[in-house]
């Protein structure tokens, strides 16, 4: 066994700060010879569960630890905000000693993870989570180092007589560092001193970053793409994973230090529970037993479902509940149609189904799916083998814009400790590496762009690959040495984990508060994120529940509230009926735009070929379209037109293999053969097709000796037998999930046919999706005009944020379609338009917020033919711009708080009043002027921020004479007020003109 162990070590997961691989730290602790290794990343423990386990496999034992930032508790709410020259803090790295300890970090890490700008925790915080948790104080980075080496020994005594205050003296170790720095040569006696002096043990370790010391600089580089050229580095290049006889170089003089570390690795015992099955709770009433009111609510959602519900119906639910029971997921599926209840209950869409949950008659009672799996014959035991126990993965479907309101009610109603997204990392790709690093090694930008542009974009593309693949890299590379530096460094980034994120769907619902074994940070709404990944937190027995957003619902619902605003018409797009000739005549045509999974040209000439006439149709088009199945796809034509007789393996097989007019396209398909030729059950069944796609020779001969053992019991001679397996063997990577396939199958005809039989409302919501994606939305507006629906141009008192169907045979484009035309615009639009029409350029300049609308997005209005019911017909583009700066001066001249009096229809006729007194005040006087004055009278208030509100309706007649000016003048007078007429047009441009001239 080795003499030291290390303790203190930043894995790629202290972000942005490490540069270790955990599968390099674990093979360099086998290849030193250490018995343990610890990870300690900075207030976080997002390797945690990854580390631990691949030590477990390399027979290493895990220290689970952080380092963590401490600061005091009269600081905490400005260290919480971050600024620079806050308050000093401390770090410690603080190592569980047993599954306690590892509760405790994650409690201390969740609660430094809700200050989102500086992660930290207070003293007090410790003390709470102390127990069975070993700290090592004074490292390199703690107050106490950094203070002793200035010589500030009474203050650096007093952060580590905080740490006697509160923790335990046999779990306080004093962190020794040597990394050849000034700093830690200057404090290092004074800290040594101190531990001697209060009987303090003392461990040795090295602040690893990263694996050797040529890695350096690539952690220099990794610490400053976010941070730049000011970001903290590390002083020297000795963080590396230093090996044991380098570590007894540096402690030569202090032995105990590292016979210590092995102290504290024999006494880390932490035993994660991974393999344990971790299922919600339902909150039953009156803590009635969950699988009692599954079997009540799976009952009456039978009588629900079906008109008539048949023996088989009975059967199949009785034996579906037997085995959920058996199993113990009656709570999980009780869970999964509560919140499918609630999205229902306030008009949230959820898709029919999606993977082999559509198979379970349960789920369908529940409606949780929407296939019915009798009439689609969808085997339960894809779903659930009672045969080999796999956890049940219920996805669900949501509409895409309010798919958080249901993830927002689970944590209401299980609570926020017990309910959790699921945390993910972004990674640093191969083109960002090299942009990154390129940037932080202040290369050539056009240098550090053509390299990048050499990697190919395609997804999944290393620098490896692309080095192989593309000749002009090797070649830039070998001439040119700041390319090599740039891409060795970026060799280097690649892959490594570069910030947090949150998993598209993933959610957790624990049955015990998530913090006994996960750690939380805030995510950006609130809702807790998981520190660890999915694997990381199924691997400790949570179930991840995939809340999926699917924008083809939006696209549903937009298209059915379209046309109850047309026509007044509700349709229910669930309910559409699946037999539609104008739908399967249109998919035969291959007019797919827009409709789920049937958009790709390849798909729409398999179902030119295929015209499809029934659901089971759109089954095998999903099924067969992907590599490998699709090779079988002229048979498959070929046999349903006629055109080639339908072959069966086997007389027997016709049952299974008529739909598909003998063709194998199915995994159920596969089940179903060896269950009817072999004797095989379902479980059996499936546990075969599961062994077989593996293709291992092993595998492949022990199944073959069982399959033809048992289709002999049945009869059938062993040349039959080998034939159908060899079958099964082709077919097993072919085959696809019929229950996923039903459940897309019916999406894909449902958006068929609303697209079949409502074309223009379709094609209006389907546009307003594409707005962000102008050469998508180009497609769809050269459809409709090829289906002989009108596009119209944008218009501000007609058109909507997005597009809408006006007619059979008219879509109006959408405000936001227009290019510097954004969402507040928009809004401000709406707003005023609501109030009364837009009559002039003028009176929208004067009514709409110029501050969220501004002058770019008005004249984009104007290029975009938004604006042209205020032009003369055929306007010019000059002569437009000219009317819009026009309306401009006009509202310039009403931007100050006033009255404006128009007499009669003539705009000469008008006078403005600016007036900083009360308008209402000074509207009484002038209506003592005007009440005996004949002509017509319009009088409007402005308060200054081009907002108006008509006052008086025309009640008046004046004439507009000079004693009337006169008059008003006088009552001008009174107040801080001037009187002046409003510029037409016509003496705006004379003015222009002359202004010219001057200049000239």
């Amino acid at each position: 066994m080795s003499s030291f162990v290390h303790l203190h070590v930043h894995t790629a997961y202290s972000l942005r700060q490490g540069a270790l691989r955990i599968d390099d730290c674990i093979d360099a602790a086998v290849r030193f010879g250490m018995s343990a290794v610890a990870i300690t990343d900075t207030n976080a423990l997002y390797g945690a569960v990854a580390f631990y386990r691949k030590a477990k496999e390399a027979g290493i034992k895990p220290i689970l630890g952080v380092q963590l930032t401490v600061g005091k508790r009269q600081d905490a709410a400005v260290l919480a905000e971050g600024r620079p020259g806050a308050p000093r803090v401390d770090t410690a790295v603080l190592l569980a000693e047993s599954l306690a300890g590892y509760r405790n970090l994650v409690q201390l890490v969740t609660t430094a993870q809700t200050r989102e700008r500086r992660p930290f925790v207070t003293f007090e915080e410790l003390a709470a989570y102390k127990d069975d948790v070993i700290a090592l104080v004074g490292g390199g980075e703690s107050a106490a180092l950094q203070l002793f080496s200035a010589g500030i020994n009474a203050e650096a005594a007093s952060w580590l007589q905080a740490w006697q205050q509160i923790w335990p003296s046999t779990h306080l170790f004093v962190d020794v560092q040597d990394h050849h720095v000034t700093a830690q040569r200057q404090g290092l006696p004074a800290l040594v001193r101190y531990a001697r002096e209060h009987q303090l043990p003392l461990v040795a370790s090295n602040d690893v970053h990263y694996l050797t010391r040529d890695d350096a600089q690539v952690q220099q580089v990794l610490a400053q793409i976010e941070s730049g050229p000011s970001g903290a580095l590390l002083q020297g290049d000795r963080y590396e994973f230093a090996s044991v006889e380098e570590m007894e170089r540096r402690f030569s003089k202090l032995p105990e230090a590292l016979k210590n570390t092995l102290v504290v690795a024999d006494r880390c015992n932490v035993e994660l529970p991974l393999g344990q099955l971790l299922l919600p709770k339902y909150p039953t009433k009156d803590g009635e037993d969950a699988a009692v009111v599954l079997r009540r609510a799976a009952r009456e959602g039978v009588r629900q479902r079906y008109e008539q519900v048949t023996g088989e119906v009975t059967e199949r639910l009785e034996y579906e509940l037997g085995v959920i029971e058996r199993l113990g997921f009656a709570d999980y599926f009780l869970v999964v149609a509560d919140f499918i209840r609630f999205a229902h209950k306030n008009a949230i869409s959820t898709g029919p189904g999606r993977g082999s949950a559509a198979g379970s008659l349960v789920a369908y009672a529940l409606r949780i799916t929407d296939v019915d799996p009798i009439k689609n014959r969808l085997l339960f035991e894809r779903f659930l083998n009672p045969e080999r126990v796999t956890w049940p993965d219920i996805d669900t479907d949501f509409e895409y814009e309010r798919r958080g309101e249901v993830i927002r009610y689970v944590v209401e109603r299980y609570g926020r400790s017990h309910v959790a997204q699921i945390g993910t990392f972004g990674t640093l790709a191969a083109r960002a590496a090299i942009r990154d690093a390129g940037r932080v090694l202040q290369t050539d930008p056009k240098l550090v762009d053509r390299l990048a542009k050499l990697i190919p974009g395609h997804p999944g593309v290393t620098l490896q690959s692309a080095l192989a693949q593309v000749s002009e890299i090797g070649d830039l590379l070998r001439s040119n040495q700041h390319a090599k530096a740039v891409w060795d460094a970026a060799v280097a980034l690649e892959g490594l984990p570069r910030h947090t994120s949150i998993h598209a769907a993933g959610v957790v619902i624990s049955p015990v508060p998530l913090a006994e074994l996960v750690p939380v940070q805030p995510g950006a709404d609130g809702t807790p994120v998981t520190q660890f990944a999915m694997a990381d937190v199924e691997a400790l027995g949570l179930m991840k529940m995939d809340f999926l957003g699917l924008r083809t619902l939006t696209l549903m619902d937009a298209c059915v509230d379209s046309l109850a605003r047309r026509t007044g018409k509700k349709l229910d797009w669930r309910k559409v009926p699946d037999n539609d000739a104008a739908t399967f005549a249109m998919l035969s045509r291959g007019e797919t735009d827009g409709c789920f999974q049937l958009e790709s040209a390849g798909v729409r000439r398999v179902l030119r070929d295929l015209r499809p006439n029934s659901l089971e149709d759109m089954l095998a088009v999903i099924s067969l379209y992907r590599p490998g199945p699709m090779e079988n796809i002229p048979a498959f034509i070929a046999a349903k037109h006629g055109r080639t007789p339908i072959r069966y393996p086997h007389p027997d097989l016709e049952p299974i293999l008529r739909d598909t007019y003998g063709v194998v396209v199915y995994q159920e398909q596969i089940m179903q053969i060896a269950a009817r030729m072999a004797g095989f059950s379902l479980g059996q069944a499936d546990l075969l097709r599961r062994a077989v796609s593996k293709k291992k020779r092993e595998v492949l001969d022990a199944q073959r000796a069982r399959f033809v053992t048992g289709a002999a019991a049945k009869g059938y001679t062993d040349e039959t037998a080998n034939e159908v397996y060899d079958l099964i063997v082709r077919f097993a990577d072919y085959g696809f999930n019929r229950c996923h396939a039903a459940a897309y199958a019916v999406l894909a005809y449902r958006t068929a046919y609303l697209r079949a039989n409502h074309l223009p409302d379709f094609l209006a919501a389907l546009l307003t999706m594409t707005m962000a994606a102008p050469d998508k939305a180009a497609t769809y507006v050269r459809d409709a005009k090829r289906h002989g629906v009108s596009v119209l141009p944008p218009c501000v008192a007609e058109s909507q944020a997005g597009y809408t169907a006006e007619s059979e045979s008219a879509i109006r484009a959408g405000l936001l379609s227009v290019r510097n035309v954004g969402r507040g615009a928009v809004e401000a639009i709406l707003e005023a338009r609501t109030q009364s029409p837009f009559t002039s350029l003028t009176d929208f300049l004067s009514r709409v917020n110029a501050r969220v609308c501004n002058r770019k997005a008005v004249e984009s209005l104007l290029a975009a033919g938004a604006l042209a019911r205020f032009l003369p017909d055929g306007a010019s583009a000059d002569v437009a711009l000219q009317a819009l700066n026009q309306a401009y001066v006009a509202v310039d001249q009403q931007s100050q708080p006033g009255l404006a009096l128009t007499f009669g229809d003539e705009p000469d006729a008008s006078l403005f009043i600016r007036c900083d007194t009360d308008n209402h005040v000074l509207l009484e006087v002038i209506q003592s002027v005007l009440a005996t004055s004949p002509g017509s009278i319009r009088v409007t208030l402005y308060d200054g921020q081009r907002r108006r509100g008509r006052l008086l309706e025309p009640k008046w007649s004046v004439d507009v004479t000079p004693e009337l000016v006169a008059s008003l003048e006088e009552v001008v007078g009174l107040g801080n007020a001037r009187l002046g007429r409003i510029p037409t047009a016509r003496a705006r441009a004379a003015s222009r003109r002359k202004d010219a001239k001057g200049v000239k």
